[in-house]
Formats: structure tokens, C-alpha cells, sequence
């Protein structure tokens, strides 16, 4: 057990972590300077799974320009049980498809587009869509990489970048939060 718990025993657990999970002041701002962002448009994204079914929830935040949208959506593919990474490439095309859509919506396309995701081999993502040894999450990154380029090609003014989030950029951060929970929400988690 934990030595900070130690001297407490009992139902109040709770109590004790409250100044742990409040978000720091700077974090606060930061979220609100997000919304209120004229410039540019931060996108996060996230996938879960039911249960190693092969059931996912993907959810997408779209923040800026005063707005904060969430969208989810449901994707089933058995053969693609406990893929997690699978999942969070198909985030990321939702989030590519849902910018359309978004614009049709009302909200402006901005300069600068950024999508954030929880997955580590993103980064690679830039020079290769050989991601895995997978073929199948390989194929859905060759279809990132295309979305992207059809969207420089018919959006040259724009710039569109695709980042990993570190540990830091999703602890206090209440919209890669609803991006998880819209997630988990569809799936009924």
C-alpha cells in the first residue's frame, strides 16, 4: 500500500486524491485558449474496444473557433480482436472524414489542423505506412497517408499535421477526456 494511505483507513479515499486530479491552473488556461483558438483547429481522437470482441468505439473532439464537438462513432471487425492499434488508425480516418462534414456544419476549416492521438507509432506515419508487421493496420495507414495527401492536394493553403500525445498533453486535458469517453460511450462501456 501506498505511504500516503497509510494513516488513513476507511471509506474517504476519495477526499484524499481530489488535489490530485484537480487540474492545475495552467492546464485550465490552456484548454480555454484551445477553444477559443481562431488559428487553428486541435482535433483529438481515441478507440476502445468491447471486451476483445472486435466491437470498437472511435471518438473524435474537434476544438476551436469557440466550439467544442464531439462525434463517435461504432466499427466492427472480427478478425481484428484485441487491435487496438487497428482501432486508433480508424480514429484518425474518422476524424479525417468528420472535417467535411464539420465544415458543412459551420465551423471554418482553419490554417492549421492538428490531430492528436494516444498512439506512439504515429510518428512513423510520416515517412512510411509500414507501421506493423500487420498488413491489415498497414493497409489503414497507406489510407491515412492518402486522406492526407488528397487534403493537401484540394487544401494546399491548409496545414495538417498528425502528432502523438505525450503523457503530459493528455493528463489534464478534457478533450482528449471526451474524445475517450465518446469512445467508450458508443460501445456502451
Amino acid at each position: 500500500m501506498d505511504k500516503r494511505w497509510e494513516h488513513h483507513k476507511g471509506v474517504n479515499k476519495q477526499y484524499l486524491m481530489k488535489s490530485q486530479i484537480k487540474p492545475p491552473d495552467d492546464e485550465k488556461r490552456r484548454a480555454e485558449d484551445m477553444i477559443q483558438d481562431e488559428e487553428v483547429i486541435n482535433i483529438f481522437v481515441d478507440a476502445s474496444e468491447l471486451k476483445y470482441q472486435g466491437i470498437f468505439g472511435l471518438g473524435v473532439c474537434f476544438v476551436g473557433q469557440g466550439e467544442v464537438i464531439v462525434k463517435s462513432k461504432k466499427h466492427y471487425n472480427q478478425l481484428m480482436k484485441k487491435q487496438i492499434i487497428y482501432a486508433e488508425l480508424l480514429a484518425i480516418i474518422f476524424a479525417l472524414e468528420q472535417i467535411t462534414t464539420i465544415h458543412k456544419q459551420g465551423l471554418k476549416i482553419l490554417p492549421d489542423i492538428r490531430i492528436f492521438s494516444d498512439l506512439a507509432l504515429i510518428e512513423k506515419l510520416n515517412s512510411t505506412s509500414d507501421l506493423t508487421k500487420n498488413q491489415s493496420i498497414n493497409l489503414i495507414a497507406d489510407r491515412i497517408r492518402n486522406l492526407w495527401e488528397t487534403f493537401a492536394e484540394y487544401q494546399p493553403e491548409k496545414k495538417l499535421q498528425i502528432q502523438s500525445m505525450s503523457h503530459r498533453d493528455k493528463r489534464h486535458n478534457p478533450f482528449y477526456k471526451a474524445a475517450h469517453n465518446a469512445a467508450r460511450k458508443i460501445i456502451g462501456l
